[in-house]
């Protein structure tokens, strides 16, 4: 099988994996609104925002380190892989075990002064046990990614969801006093579970499935860190950000006149189920840009500046023009995506609102993964700093005087100057056009649907 075969079955699997994992998602979390109600997934989504940005803390660019090295040892860097991982795993329980410690004692604090609820430290606390265990997944999902092991990744992915939602619906259902503090400590004990599992699973495959040992040495720290520090920097300063952006909007709704349940229920309709929404097509090229990184980096690594600009380019026409389809199906349906869902028509209106949003979003996606194949995690670590910062101020100055209103705002405004500084990067980088870059009609006809392209006179 060719590198291009194997390069869309592979989009394929971690396509059907990512969708199938989405659409279970959205369904949880749908389960769980009609358990909790809005304004209680509004606080488990703060819940999850503080882990989220654990979770960064914990992994602290090993996945993309992982990638990106397994990528130049199968390329003929004359280093050992199974000695390498070794390293990568170490790197990976360093990080995860001190970002555990650390987010069980402040978990208190993290409650009371952060999310101001006392009843997110017990679940927090909770997640706190998963953190070695997620760190340690990350770099065996790079070195799964660089070695064309999608289809065994994917399943284990699929077990722990399955996991995590099984556990979850056994312990809610057998909780004797159930409110919302008991309901988000069942939910994280599942997700827990799940993480643990996996990483089980992961570390099976990866002794059955490791490359035979050779007399080389493991790659040196300083290659591991060059490229995982910038890459961690960049995402732990941005999840930092991010973690203030969203604890300041339910606060920020509060201080324009909106009470606490209403200022979490709003937060909850807008994250918890219209985003959810956006992003569910994007799960194909969320896949695809994963596996951009590695397919880019082993050019890069051979100096291809053709090979790449080509990439780019095609890459770029073809999200684009899925991102535009995807946008007009999710504006025009809303209401039945929405009744279908959450049988409810909450979050229509914020889907219509934010589906002009959908082009920019998914062209990042894909154009942030070129960017990290092509070495360019700086500039990205950079771009993604400028954004976050912009968000957290606006939030602070424009939430407490226009609500919800100034919150689409935001996102429009953080979205496209996110894009714009990106793609001006790439462009930069490849010597590509934008004139050539989206003139939909210079697109080759093999890259247009059938029943678009220009007929012959």
């Amino acid at each position: 099988m060719n590198l291009k075969n194997k390069m869309l079955k592979n989009t394929l699997i971690m396509t059907a994996t990512n969708l199938l994992m989405r659409s279970v998602a959205v369904s949880f979390n749908a389960y769980l609104t009609s358990k909790i109600g809005s304004a209680g997934i509004g606080l488990f989504q703060l819940i999850i925002t503080v882990y989220t940005m654990a979770v960064t803390f914990s992994c602290a660019g090993i996945k993309l380190a992982s990638t990106r090295i397994t990528v130049e040892i199968k390329a003929g860097r004359k280093n050992d892989i199974n000695k390498s991982m070794r390293l990568f795993d170490f790197y990976a329980l360093v990080c995860g075990a001190f970002i555990c410690a650390v987010l069980w004692l402040t978990s208190e604090f993290i409650g009371k002064v952060w999310i101001s609820d006392l009843r997110a430290a017990a679940s927090l606390r909770i997640l706190a046990l998963s953190l070695p265990f997620v760190a340690m997944s990350a770099s065996l999902s790079g070195y799964f990614t660089a070695s064309n092991l999608i289809t065994h990744y994917s399943f284990i992915q699929l077990i722990e969801q399955g996991v995590k939602i099984a556990a979850a619906v056994l312990i809610l259902n057998s909780i004797k006093t159930f409110n919302v503090k008991t309901a988000c400590m069942a939910i994280v004990a599942a997700m827990t579970v799940s993480e643990i599992i996996s990483f089980t699973l992961s570390f099976i495959l990866k002794n059955i499935k490791i490359l035979p040992k050779s007399k080389e040495k493991a790659i040196g720290i300083n290659k591991l860190l060059h490229i995982a520090i910038p890459d961690a920097a960049g995402t732990c300063a941005r999840s930092i950000l991010l973690t203030i952006e969203h604890l300041l909007i339910p606060k920020g709704f509060k201080k324009s006149g909106t009470g606490s349940a209403a200022a979490l229920s709003a937060y909850g309709n807008i994250h918890a189920m219209a985003l959810p929404i956006l992003l569910y097509p994007c799960a194909f090229l969320t896949s695809f840009s994963a596996l951009l990184i590695p397919d880019l980096a082993a050019k890069n690594e051979l100096k291809d500046r053709k090979g790449i600009s080509q990439s780019v380019e095609k890459n770029l026409k073809r999200t684009f023009l899925y991102s535009v389809a995807c946008a007009l199906i999710l504006a025009l349906f809303a209401p039945l995506i929405s009744e279908i869902i959450y049988k409810s028509n909450e979050a229509v209106l914020y889907i219509r609102i934010l589906a002009p949003l959908v082009p920019i979003m998914y062209t990042d996606t894909v154009t942030d993964g070129m960017l990290k194949g092509l070495d360019q995690q700086i500039q990205s670590m950079r771009y993604n700093i400028i954004d976050s910062a912009l968000c957290v101020i606006m939030v602070w100055f424009l939430l407490p005087v226009y609500s919800v209103k100034g919150y689409i705002f935001i996102l429009y405004a953080s979205e496209i100057i996110n894009f714009y500084l990106s793609i001006g990067r790439l462009i930069k980088i490849c010597d590509i056009r934008i004139p050539e870059l989206f003139r939909f009609f210079s697109a080759p006809q093999e890259d247009i649907p059938t029943f678009l392209r220009r007929k012959k006179c």
